[in-house]
């Protein structure tokens, strides 16, 4: 698994990136361990050196008790080490940096931060027990020999689990790895539809499963999830909708959304199908779209979304 590149899917990157990114730290990590800061020195006016005891080695690191990390404090979006805190250190190698700066070899083994948004997590008293850990140790599988099978049942539990972070994450990654998908059966996708369906309340991970099971290309899976739009009013739920739909059925998605729209009965499912029309940025979309009631605000919002020149040259004259 070490460096391994994610596949970018198909659905999950068309929407706008989730502010938690530690499945990407863990995989770019040439080392991942529990750490606390236990020192901290000035080597000139760029750079500071943090010296980060290792508690506890779930990847990598060379068995080392303590490593030194470096810190360009100046740089902006820049995670660095935080003192007398357990974290999770996601570290990419410096050994290079270090001898082109002349860093004694003795204070080694140099890295630095990966820098992805959520991969330093405050830890626990309970190491063993700590689900960030726990996640740690579960992306690093591969390396510590665990089969893809087991890895991708527990990746399975996290995703439906109850941790909210977590289960982010692991749903991503799962969009992100068909290998790892391929282990899971009928059982175990019926549950993550069903969720998907389900979920109400975290509209991010309602969409990050309706991606998923996109990516897995169920059966009947855009049907299924038209069947939220209207109880979830998020606009961004409904741009999931109409891209997953698009991807999988091409034209022919504006056609199923069409029909759903005639049995419309309440302002709300028709607006969200609307916007998932429009968002298919399907040529039969706009058509029709075009023949609808023009003074129909829902109308011009799904016309916005089209994204299509004609679509704007319409709103455009419209305003």
């Amino acid at each position: 698994m070490r460096k391994l590149l994610l596949v970018c899917s198909t659905f999950a990157f068309a929407a706008a990136p989730t502010a938690q990114e530690l499945r990407r730290g863990i995989v770019d990590a040439d080392a991942v361990v529990v750490g606390r800061q236990v020192g901290k020195t000035t080597h000139d006016a760029d750079l500071v050196l943090h010296r980060v005891q290792v508690l506890n080695a779930v990847r990598g690191g060379d068995g080392a008790a303590a490593v030194t990390v470096l810190d360009w404090p100046q740089l902006a979006l820049h995670q660095r080490p935080s003192p007398r805190q357990s974290r999770l250190y996601c570290l990419q190698d410096a050994t290079a940096i270090a001898m082109r700066l002349g860093l004694p070899a003795a204070q080694g083994p140099y890295f630095k931060m990966v820098g992805w948004p959520g991969s330093n997590p405050l830890i626990g008293a309970d190491q063993a027990a700590d689900p960030y850990v726990r996640f740690a140790r579960l992306l690093a599988g591969g390396d510590l020999g665990t089969s893809p099978a087991v890895t991708a049942r527990e990746l399975f539990s996290t995703a439906i689990g109850s941790e909210p972070v977590l289960r982010m994450e692991a749903t991503r990654y799962l969009a992100e790895r068909p290998d790892l998908r391929s282990h899971l059966g009928s059982p175990e996708w019926s549950r993550l539809l069903s969720r998907a369906t389900g979920e109400i309340e975290d509209v991010p991970f309602k969409i990050a499963l309706a991606e998923l099971c996109g990516e897995q290309r169920l059966d009947g899976v855009f049907d299924t999830l038209m069947v939220s739009l209207g109880q979830v009013t998020d606009v961004e739920y409904a741009r999931a909708v109409g891209r997953i739909g698009k991807a999988l059925h091409g034209e022919d998605s504006a056609a199923r959304l069409e029909a759903r729209l005639q049995a419309a009965g309440q302002p709300n499912d028709r607006a969200a199908l609307l916007l998932a029309l429009g968002a298919t940025n399907t040529s039969r979309a706009l058509d029709a779209l075009l023949r609808m009631d023009r003074t129909d605000g829902a109308v011009d919002a799904a016309l916005k979304e089209h994204r299509s020149p004609r679509a704007r040259d319409a709103v455009h004259k419209k305003n």
